[in-house]
C-alpha cells in the first residue's frame, strides 16, 4: 500500500469546543488505482485531502507515506517528489505560460533545461493541449484547457500519488468527461494512484473504489460492479465485515 490512514482523527479548535472534521479512519489506498472520495459539503472530504497530502496533520494517529508518518516527514520535500495535488482552480502561475508552468516543478528539481522541456511538450500533447498553446498564458484558455495544463503538471512531476478536490467543479459535462477520463489513464495507464474528492457522479461512475463519507467518517468501500466484492477489511473500525 503506497498510502495508509491508522486512526487518523483531526479536530479544528474552537471556542467552546473542538470541531471533528476526520473521526478514527482507517484505510488503504494502492497505486493502479482510482477512488472517488463522495459526501456531502462538511462530512470532511477535504480535511481528508490535506491530511494525504501532508498540508496538514492529524490530532490522532497517522498517515504513512511508503510506510512513513508525514509527521516525520519534510511534508514540502513530499509533495515535490511523491504528491501531486490538483485543484478545482487549477492553481496556475497567472504570469507564466502554459509551457512555463508545467516546467516549473521540474526545474525545482535541478532537472536539465532541455530535458524538462521535451517532457513537459510530451505531457501537454498527451492531454489534448497542442504546441500553438504552449506560448499562451492560462488565462487566455478555457476552464477545461486550464484543468488540462493542472494534469500535465501532473503527468510531468511524476509522482505516484495524485490527489484532486474537486477537478471537474468549474467545468461543463464534455470537459468533465475529457477530465474524468484523463485521471483514470493515470491510475490505469500510468500505475498512480489517484484519490479524487468530489460531488460529480460522473467521477463515481469510472473510480475503482467509491468510498462515501459522513460525519468524518466512511460508511463503506464500494468497488465497481465488475469488481468481486470480498468485503471491506479496511473499514472494519466501524464494524463493517
Amino acid at each position: 500500500m503506497i498510502l495508509q490512514l491508522e486512526n487518523v482523527h483531526y479536530r479544528y479548535p474552537s471556542k467552546h469546543h473542538p470541531v471533528y472534521a476526520v473521526r478514527g479512519i482507517t484505510c488503504c489506498f494502492e497505486t493502479g488505482k482510482i477512488y472517488a472520495v463522495m459526501g456531502k459539503s462538511g462530512c470532511g472530504k477535504t480535511t481528508l485531502l490535506s491530511l494525504l497530502g501532508g498540508l496538514m496533520l492529524p490530532s490522532e494517529g497517522q498517515v504513512l507515506v511508503e510506510g512513513e508518518a508525514t509527521a516525520a516527514l519534510d511534508c514540502n520535500r513530499l509533495r515535490r517528489e511523491k504528491i501531486s495535488l490538483i485543484y478545482q482552480n487549477f492553481n496556475l502561475f497567472p504570469l507564466l505560460t502554459v509551457e512555463e508552468n508545467v516546467t516549473y516543478p521540474l526545474l525545482i528539481r535541478k532537472q536539465k533545461k532541455a530535458e524538462a522541456k521535451a517532457t513537459v511538450r510530451r505531457c501537454l500533447e498527451s492531454v489534448g493541449i497542442t504546441p500553438p498553446q504552449f506560448d499562451r498564458l492560462p488565462a487566455t484558455l478555457s476552464g477545461g484547457e486550464q484543468q488540462r495544463v493542472a494534469i500535465a503538471r501532473t503527468l510531468a512531476s511524476g509522482n505516484p500519488i495524485v490527489l484532486a478536490d474537486e477537478p471537474t467543479g468549474n467545468l461543463d459535462s464534455a470537459n468533465t468527461q475529457n477530465i474524468v477520463e484523463i485521471l483514470r489513464d493515470l491510475a490505469h495507464q500510468e500505475n498512480r494512484c489517484v484519490i479524487i474528492v468530489t460531488h460529480d457522479h460522473a467521477v463515481g461512475e469510472i473510480a475503482d473504489i467509491n468510498m462515501e463519507m459522513v460525519d468524518g467518517q466512511f460508511l463503506a468501500e464500494s468497488p465497481r460492479p465488475e469488481e468481486p466484492k470480498a468485503g471491506y477489511p479496511l473499514f472494519n473500525q466501524f464494524g463493517i465485515e
